[in-house]
């Protein structure tokens, strides 16, 4: 009967074409690894493909010419400028000193004032000198009478050569004493010897000054002057009458011209004393002031470029990158004489040249370039370049 049974399934499922259950749960699980695998695989073919391609582009780009832009500039004939440091100082001083000894009893003049040639800067006391004067005139007078009769009486053969000598030496010694005394009463006034600014007066009312003491400094600041120091390389260049430009501590800028120049240099620093004038009629330029001085030096060469196209070589000196006949790029050094609005004044280039001015930075010495033409800088009044 069992058998019967199992005959009768089995039968039945054939007749139905069904696969037992365990059978259809085995191939699910074999599909799902096999789709599982073949994405892996996919994916370690697609990562070890991309490295291919980019490695293939590479060669390719680094054949590629760096493409920068180049101007062609011309040496243009320029003005040299020497700038040096220096100081303001008083042309015309005086130094004051009693001439005569005595009190001061009066100081009509002030510390820093402005007074003219001849004003009374301190008063002495006379003391004796009233006296002394009269006692000098009585004896002129006297040595003049004995002298003039003296004559009279030689004339008439009455006196000797000899008595009128005598007579004439006698109102000599007197009237230079007279003359003596009178001028140290003159000195008992001092007065500017110079008109000026009262820098120094040092005694006062009350004072006793000697004969000899400083006693009062007076200085004249129209025209003043710059006191300056230039190299050795630089002086063969500086002429007297050369105009110069002088800039003072409160940016004001004023014109001067040259109006010494040393012939022996400093046996320390070796550089050559210059001095500049400057016409000062208000006296706003004081004396003592640190002033920057531009010089002219006679003209040079150079070329003015745009200040973006300056670079450093792997040393760090200044210079641009220009390129030959073949756009081979060369570093070349330059001196930077000035910096304007309208661009960099440098030196040390031939007279013609080709300069990059964009994408010098990404290029090197002996490299070959793609080159297209730029603007250069121009300075203002000087056409081309």
């Amino acid at each position: 009967m069992l058998n019967k049974n199992k005959a009768a399934a089995t039968s039945e499922n054939a007749g139905t074409g069904k696969t037992p259950r365990f059978n259809r749960s085995y191939v699910l699980a074999g599909l799902l690894a096999l789709g599982a695998v073949t994405w892996i695989v996919s994916g370690m073919i697609g990562d070890d493909a991309a490295p291919v391609t980019e490695s293939a582009a590479k060669p390719a780009a680094a054949t590629a010419p760096v493409k920068v832009r180049v101007v062609d500039l011309k040496a243009i004939e320029r003005p040299r400028f020497i700038v040096v440091t220096g100081r303001t100082n008083a042309i015309n001083d005086a130094e004051i000193k009693a001439e005569t000894s005595g009190q001061v009893i009066a100081r009509p003049a002030r510390k820093g004032s402005l007074v003219q040639k001849g004003t009374v800067l301190l008063e002495l006391a006379m003391n004796d000198r009233q006296s002394r004067l009269k006692d000098a005139e009585a004896r002129v007078g006297a040595a003049t009478m004995t002298y003039n009769a003296s004559k009279d009486l030689q004339r008439k053969q009455f006196e000797s050569q000899i008595k009128l000598a005598e007579g004439n030496a006698a109102l000599a010694s007197a009237e230079a004493e007279l003359e003596g005394i009178r001028l140290d009463i003159a000195r008992t006034k001092i007065r500017a010897p110079i008109s000026g600014f009262i820098e120094t007066l040092l005694p006062g009312p009350g004072d006793y000054v000697e004969k000899g003491e400083l006693v009062a400094m007076v200085v004249d600041l129209d025209p003043i002057r710059v006191i300056v120091n230039v190299t050795e390389r630089d002086v063969s260049n500086i002429h007297i009458d050369d105009l110069a430009t002088v800039r003072l501590p409160n940016g004001r800028e004023v014109g001067a011209s040259v109006n010494y120049i040393s012939r022996k240099a400093d046996d320390v620093t070796r550089t050559f004393r210059v001095d500049l004038w400057i016409d000062n009629p208000e006296a706003s330029i004081p004396a003592g002031l640190t002033a920057e001085v531009q010089l002219t030096a006679g003209n040079r060469k150079a070329h003015i470029i745009r200040t973006s196209a300056l670079t450093l070589n792997e040393q760090g000196t200044l210079g641009v990158r220009t390129v030959d006949a073949d756009n081979i790029v060369h570093f070349m050094p330059v001196t930077l004489l000035d910096d304007t609005p309208e661009g960099a004044w440098i030196a040390g280039l031939p007279e013609t040249v080709r300069v990059i001015v964009v994408g010098q930075e990404f290029v090197i010495d002996g490299q070959k370039v793609e080159t297209s033409d730029g603007a250069a800088a121009k300075p203002e009044g000087i056409a081309g370049s």
